[in-house]
C-alpha cells in the first residue's frame, strides 16, 4: 500500500466516524409530526382549553414531561441534536446542539386539557 492510499482510507474512515457519530447525536421526541408542523398545523391540532393529553399524543406521539407539583405537566417535543454531540471531537466542528431544529412545548392544567403550547424554530 502506498502512502497515500493509506492517507485516504484514514479521511474516509474519519469521515465515516463523523457521519456516524453526527447521526446517533441526532434526537427526536414522538413521532417526528414536529419536524414539519406549521403554526397554523399546530393550532388546528392543539385548541387551548379543549385538547386533552390522549388528543396530543395520538397527534404527535409521546414526549418527554415534566410533571409539576400542582399537578401541572409541561411535554416537550424536541427535533435536532442532543447536548452530547457538543462534547464529540470534530464532530462538534460540523454540527452542535444549538442547530437544533424545532422544539414543541405544551402545558397541561390538573385536569389534563392543554393550557399553552408553544412552537418555536431554534
Amino acid at each position: 500500500m502506498t502512502g497515500h492510499s493509506i492517507m485516504t482510507r484514514a479521511c474516509r474512515c474519519i469521515a465515516a466516524f463523523v457521519l456516524a457519530a453526527a447521526f446517533a447525536g441526532c434526537a427526536a421526541t414522538g413521532n417526528g409530526t414536529v419536524t414539519t408542523l406549521t403554526q397554523q398545523g399546530a393550532a388546528r391540532v392543539i385548541v387551548i382549553g379543549k385538547s386533552t393529553k390522549a388528543d396530543i399524543e395520538a397527534a404527535f406521539g409521546r414526549a418527554n414531561v415534566t410533571p409539576f407539583a400542582n399537578g401541572y405537566e409541561l411535554w416537550l417535543y424536541q427535533v435536532g441534536y442532543s447536548k452530547a454531540v457538543d462534547s464529540m471531537p470534530y464532530v462538534n466542528l460540523v454540527v452542535s446542539s444549538a442547530d437544533n431544529k424545532r422544539e414543541l412545548s405544551i402545558l397541561f392544567d390538573k385536569n389534563g386539557v392543554v393550557k399553552k403550547y408553544l412552537l418555536m424554530d431554534q
